[in-house]
């Protein structure tokens, strides 16, 4: 949308509709129906897309159920505006009602089917993967193909009936599921260098001063050995296990008082540290990130497949939006670091490497297939972060709820001051402000492709 002063949306709902069906459709003759007519909007995807399937429950009592501000209101001046998701925006523009979650539950609330409702996106939820964020704490994640299935299953043919408007995004779930990996992987990798550099450096400054220094050091390792692979063993048992060796071996006995070994273990600690996280970050630029970007790729694979499969199942007209720049969320600027006035900005390369694996994938399996719309939010999300001002954007750095969890932020936990414009809700997720910027963007994608 490179001109936002055209297009621009009023802060309330029926604005939306008005630019959804006036503004989209039509004729010199006045007429403004739509040049599309659609039975419903049915949409799966994740937390951006997700109307409410946890508005259950304490989260519901507490005010919370989108990934949002919720129970927002404009500012001065403008009437009170609940929250929607740039789905349910879609929804409303198409069918005069936002729409509302097929599925809710979960955190403890059992999972209830609601008839009539045909969004059935799930905030932590992955392409295939029923393991998304959350899903330990009791998230229901449901992935998108089980979403699709839902749907079919809910049909009385197992089709689409043509009728249907679908949207369907996906993959930031998928990012921080490889990112999650990738840690971990590095973390091991970087444990298992520390832990042999420690080794090999409290052996060799504990047998320095024994008169046959190597044959001192054998000893003390086998000791080290011996210890470890004792049930029960921790470090400090391992250690003393190597500086009782150590002591016994001729012309070393004082290295038994603990201001000769204490330095010593010191030491060894010291540069276990520094080994750990040497090898830690070469496994992550280098193993852990082909890992980690192969990952996205598969995702944005497994998406397009499920893309075509709703098409071989009836679907006529998907819209399918690409991943934002996660690089430029305060979840990815938080990663940036400075000492000694060297920048580290290597995680937030990395996350931008994996978004946009997997959005070209997305969009080379995608391209040219009939009846898809292929919308660059990516692109978008750029231009609105570059110059906020043309999108009436007035902060696209800081996040607009005290505590990083959009699902339970609410008028009353919000920072002070006015939050109306800010871009983020919490680290990764959109304001309302930010969901109708891209309810804008996709309604105006829509008119240009003639589906609206």
């Amino acid at each position: 949308m490179r001109e936002f002063t055209r297009y621009r949306l009023a802060v309330g709902l029926s604005s939306l509709l008005v630019f959804g069906l006036a503004g989209c459709g039509g004729s010199e003759t006045g007429n403004q129906s739509l040049r599309a007519s659609y039975s419903a909007v049915v949409s799966f995807g994740d937390s951006l897309s997700d109307p409410g399937a946890y508005k259950v429950g304490a989260i519901a009592a507490a005010g919370g159920g989108l990934f949002t501000v919720n129970g927002i209101t404009g500012p001065v001046g403008f009437d009170p505006t609940p929250s929607y998701t740039w789905a349910q925006l879609i929804a409303a523009a198409v069918t005069g009602t936002p729409s509302c979650a097929a599925r809710t539950g979960g955190f403890g609330v059992a999972v209830v089917t609601v008839p009539g409702c045909t969004n059935y996106a799930q905030g932590g939820s992955r392409v295939t993967n029923p393991i998304g964020t959350r899903h330990a704490d009791g998230a229901l994640t449901e992935p998108l193909v089980t979403q699709i299935a839902n749907y079919l299953g809910s049909t009385a043919n197992g089709q689409f009936t043509g009728q249907e408007l679908v949207t369907i995004q996906g993959g930031a779930n998928e990012l921080f599921a490889q990112a999650d990996i990738l840690t971990k992987a590095a973390q091991a990798e970087g444990n298992k260098a520390g832990a042999s550099t420690f080794s090999t450096t409290l052996v060799g400054l504990l047998a320095a001063g024994a008169n046959n220094p190597a044959t001192a050091a054998q000893a003390i390792g086998l000791a080290m050995a011996t210890e470890a692979a004792r049930p029960g063993s921790d470090t400090n048992s391992i250690v003393a296990a190597a500086i009782a060796a150590a002591a016994i071996q001729p012309g070393n006995s004082t290295v038994a008082a603990p201001s000769s070994w204490g330095p010593m273990v010191a030491a060894a600690t010291s540069a276990a540290e520094s080994a750990g996280l040497a090898a830690g970050n070469q496994y992550a630029a280098t193993t852990g990130a082909q890992i980690a970007l192969t990952g996205m790729v598969t995702a944005a694979a497994e998406l397009s497949a499920s893309v075509k499969n709703m098409l071989s199942k009836g679907a006529r007209r998907i819209v399918v939006s690409n991943l934002p720049d996660v690089s430029l969320t305060p979840y990815a600027l938080s990663t940036v670091t400075t000492n000694a006035g060297v920048k580290n900005d290597s995680t937030q390369k990395l996350v931008l490497a994996m978004t946009q694996a997997f959005n070209e994938k997305l969009k080379a399996d995608l391209a040219g297939v009939s009846g898809v719309l292929f919308v660059d939010v990516f692109t978008e999300n750029q231009r609105q972060i570059a110059n906020p001002a043309q999108f009436g954007l007035t902060n696209v750095k800081d996040t607009a709820c005290q505590q990083d969890n959009s699902l339970l932020c609410n008028v009353r936990n919000l920072i002070a001051g006015d939050t109306s414009r800010y871009l983020f809700a919490d680290s990764v997720h959109p304001t309302p402000y930010g969901h109708k910027l891209l309810a804008q963007l996709i309604t105006k994608e829509l008119a240009l492709a003639g589906w609206l």
